[in-house]
């Protein structure tokens, strides 16, 4: 299992990635262990799901319960 720290450390970078493809970059780089992934506009569901993913490890490797509320999900309804 990862620990926290580099969860965290993959986050930022997630989260930094995703606010400059917002700002208008045409691709980001994301790296997390030793893989890279490039994000494109045309992707950036699948960044804001990586993002949620990680908020949630991130929570149950502290021992919360529950879904986490991310700003990068979207509710539908």
């Amino acid at each position: 299992m990862t620990d926290v720290t580099s969860l965290e450390a993959w986050l930022a970078d997630a989260r930094a990635a995703h606010h400059a493809l917002q700002l208008g970059r045409q691709t980001v780089s994301v790296r997390f262990g030793d893989r890279v992934v490039e994000y494109a506009p045309a992707n950036v569901q699948a960044l804001a799901g990586y993002i949620a993913s990680l908020e949630r490890r991130i929570a149950a490797a502290r021992g919360r319960r529950g879904p986490a509320v991310s700003p990068y999900v979207r509710t539908i309804g």
